[in-house]
């Protein structure tokens, strides 16, 4: 006899709460990030060299603080610290919107920054709560799309709102949605910890090697994006491509989010049958070929199967690292563990950025898309070292918790 794949299951209307408050936390920031400059320059009075660090304190903060954050929802419960997530974005909105100087706008950047990363690490370790192991990889995946419905929605909504009425609406806007995101995760059931076999508690440095294999190759993956974010539009224009229209270097980012999206949905079930280690490392390789041919791109078709390539390596690579870092937590570490792993994820972005500018300057733009292709063979070596427990039957999996697998599945 075969053995088959896991059956599909509903993820239940406990997830799609918990969906719905993800896609307000990221249509939040997809609105606010595009306009944050020209409001610091234009209302805040901010000088040119200025602007970066107002629009960039949260996501430094987000990098050191991100564990520590997780630990807060794990001592005190992942509804409270998502619920305080929504009313402090919204608190944060108030207060850029009520700021006439850099000093005040930075502590609404802060405030609302860090209210969205401690939300977004726990509602990420709830998904993980609510789905049992066998169907975490589908659920994690699905659960991203909210981050790409944000990317590719929020933009419109700001231009939207500042076309309504200005800033002030786009803050008011987008506290509405902070109060919205709060409103979902009350209609959720928050998942139990069940009573777990007697296991004595990790230190932190021991939670850091559970997650520091697939946390290091999603740096080095999101390195890859970080770089494509800031510089891809630059490197294709002087590679020939338009800087406007609907074959323009820009429109590769929309290529891009589009094949995310889309893959998202069908390869969900993708990590679960296949197992996370085999697609995390496929993923890595189509993400180099998908930079690599972005660096090699002369004209837009290229640049568009670029695209393509990197939102099919980029939409399974979440989940499956996701679960990897994940599958060996105690329920009652989750949030933690998704702090340090999602720390790596923004650790990546920012060293893309910052490391992206140092070999553009130095070596030029398609040496540094080629360089950063390359080095997701190292996030594959990294991949192909786990040992994961999804190698095995699913009947052994997580066994100091399986007492409490019943009560994590949501009803259909």
């Amino acid at each position: 006899m075969t053995n088959r794949a896991p059956a599909r299951a509903s993820l239940g209307a406990d997830f799609w709460w918990v969906f719905a408050a993800s896609t307000c936390f990221c249509v939040v920031n997809g609105a606010a990030a595009p306009w944050l400059a020209r409001y610091a320059l234009d209302d805040l009075g901010a000088a040119p060299g200025i602007v970066g660090l107002v629009i960039a304190s949260s996501s430094v903060a987000a990098i050191v603080l991100r564990p520590l954050l997780g630990a807060l929802a794990d001592r005190y419960g992942l509804r409270r610290v998502s619920v305080i997530g929504g009313l402090g974005l919204a608190a944060g909105m108030t207060i850029l919107m009520a700021a006439r100087s850099v000093l005040p706008g930075t502590a609404g950047r802060l405030v609302g920054g860090l209210s969205s990363a401690a939300a977004n690490t726990a509602l990420m370790a709830w998904v993980i709560g609510l789905v049992p192991l066998e169907h975490r990889g589908r659920a994690l995946g699905i659960f991203g799309v909210s981050v790409w419905v944000g990317l590719a929605a929020g933009p419109q909504i700001g231009q939207v709102l500042l076309s309504a009425g200005g800033y002030p609406a786009l803050w008011i806007g987008c506290g509405a949605l902070g109060l919205a995101a709060a409103a979902c995760v009350l209609r959720s059931r928050e998942p139990p910890l069940g009573v777990a076999a007697p296991a004595p508690p990790r230190r932190p440095l021991h939670l850091l090697r559970l997650v520091a294999r697939p946390g290091a190759a999603s740096t080095i993956a999101w390195a890859g994006e970080g770089m494509t974010i800031t510089f891809l539009v630059v490197h294709l224009e002087s590679r020939g491509l338009a800087d406007s229209g609907l074959a323009s270097a820009a429109s590769v980012f929309t290529v891009f989010a589009i094949s995310v999206i889309s893959a998202r949905v069908a390869l969900a079930n993708v990590v679960d049958q296949v197992g996370p280690v085999p697609t995390a490392a496929i993923a890595l390789a189509t993400v180099g070929a998908g930079l690599a041919t972005l660096g090699l791109a002369g004209s837009f078709a290229i640049a568009a199967l670029g695209g393509v390539l990197l939102g099919l390596g980029f939409a399974p690579l979440f989940p499956a690292l996701a679960l990897l870092a994940t599958e060996r937590l105690q329920p009652e570490e989750r949030a933690s563990g998704v702090g340090v792993f999602s720390a790596f994820m923004d650790a990546g972005i920012a060293a893309g950025s910052i490391a992206g500018g140092l070999l553009v300057a130095s070596i030029g733009s398609a040496a540094a898309f080629e360089i950063a292709a390359g080095s997701q063979l190292a996030a594959v070596v990294l991949v192909l070292g786990i040992r994961s427990q999804r190698s095995s039957s699913l009947a052994g999996l997580e066994t100091r918790i399986a007492s409490t697998e019943a009560s994590e599945v949501p009803p259909p």
